[in-house]
């Protein structure tokens, strides 16, 4: 599993972040988890399960194109080199 994490620091959206959990399963399947939340609420947004890479990868980049325009911005994860 790959994960993208997202935070936003700015205007009223502060404070909130989104999760994108990522992967294949053993089928061949492609799977997309989208976790919101702010502080200690969070919720699973939406669970998409894609059997083409290529509609996968489109909904991913419009997803974090879209998240990028509301300033969200990736967090760099700690302790991989």
């Amino acid at each position: 599993m790959s994960i993208i994490h997202m935070r936003n620091d700015t205007g009223r959206r502060c404070g909130s972040f989104v999760r994108y959990e990522y992967g294949a399963d053993l089928f061949g399947f492609f799977y997309l988890d989208v976790v919101q939340g702010r502080k200690h609420r969070v919720r699973r947004v939406r669970q998409l399960l894609f059997d083409n890479p290529r509609d996968f990868i489109c909904v991913l980049d419009r997803d974090l194109d879209r998240r990028d325009n509301l300033n969200y911005v990736a967090i760099a994860a700690a302790g991989k080199s």
